[in-house]
């Protein structure tokens, strides 16, 4: 390379903004930690509660397990420059870089896992509020757990594979004659590169974002569409589909459209590697791929905490078992 990443003059930003976004990110996400973590327990509680036999329940009950384990996954691969962030020139401690280097990395597949079941479960309320009867008896709550493991199965034997193109080391600035820690590319990686690229690239790049992105947006659109029509549609006639399915619809679309808002900017990210080349990790744009890549995990991190938020506020049957879970009766609030 003629220019150490970092210092190219071509990047659109310089590597001292790069850090500026990544140590927001982590203060970001010590916060968001301290309050996603407890909530989603809460959320698997709740649902836990009202029965893992429904259908919905499990996948709600499994998207929870998920957002808290990469919220969890997330603190132990980014805190330890929580506290150092401000005293050391290295962006990855002695700590980040055993993680990395040793293939623990492979944990934040749960935020993928959590954006598949996001497009599971909006397909499903799609799909049961067009044709509930016939949809009900097709997919059971057993066919839907075997979905969810196989989900699991899958993205993880992938993702451990792929997660080897990142590896971190030292380069020396001979300029500066500063040794700084960076991404650098390891001996399995460098053997196995096209293949590792394709998985970052194509499938955990812009083919499985952009897929779950486009999924959960035209489900959403299209129940909406179809559930203003049954509110219209009961002032005079009857529905096939419940006042409390409708309700749980309401519920579900709030939730899809929380991860709409905060999915795009990381999907975005995606498509910009795919499309520009000089846009990755150790090429010319470097520091600005790094920060649109800690720009894109805290918007993954906002996702993974405030579902709480939307099932208090939009589920009446969240609220209640919510407060039966705290030997209280519901509070009144408007479903």
């Amino acid at each position: 390379m003629e220019f150490i990443p970092w210092d190219n003059p071509d990047n659109i930003i310089s590597a001292e903004a790069e850090k500026i976004v990544y140590q927001i990110q982590d203060n970001l996400l010590a916060l968001l930690v301290l309050i996603g973590v407890p909530a989603n327990v809460i959320n698997m509680a709740v649902f836990y509660r009202q029965g893992l036999g429904d259908r919905v329940n499990l996948c709600l009950f499994t998207l929870s397990l998920a957002d808290g384990l990469f919220l969890i996954s997330a603190l132990m691969i980014h805190g330890e420059q929580i506290p150092s962030q401000f005293s050391t020139a290295d962006k990855f401690g002695p700590f980040t870089a055993f993680l990395i280097n040793h293939n623990f990395v492979v944990f934040m597949g749960f935020s993928f896992v959590s954006s598949i079941l996001s497009a599971i479960i909006a397909t499903e309320r799609c799909l049961c509020v067009y044709n509930p009867l016939k949809f009900q008896s097709l997919i059971r709550t057993r066919t839907m757990a075997g979905i969810i493991l196989s989900v699991f199965i899958i993205v993880f034997s992938l993702f451990y594979v792929m997660v080897y193109r990142y590896r971190v080391g030292c380069v020396h600035d001979m300029e500066t004659g500063v040794v700084l820690t960076t991404f650098v590319k390891g001996q399995f990686y460098q053997a196995h590169e096209d293949f590792i690229k394709t998985l970052d690239s194509v499938t955990f790049g812009a083919g499985l974002p952009g897929t779950v992105l486009v999924v959960v947006m035209t489900t959403t659109i299209l129940t909406v569409v179809k559930l203003r029509q049954i509110v219209t549609w009961r002032s005079g006639t009857s529905s096939s589909i419940s006042p409390s399915e409708v309700a749980l619809t309401k519920m579900l679309v709030g939730n899809s459209m929380l991860f709409i808002v905060c999915f795009t900017p990381d999907a975005l990210n995606h498509f910009m590697k795919i499309f520009i080349p000089e846009m990755n990790s150790g090429r010319r744009y470097h520091n600005f791929f790094l920060a649109a890549l800690w720009v894109g995990d805290i918007f993954n991190l906002f996702n993974a905490t405030f579902n709480f938020f939307v099932y208090y506020t939009m589920g009446s049957r969240y609220r209640e078992t919510f407060w039966t879970l705290f030997g209280r009766k519901s509070k009144p609030l408007k479903a």
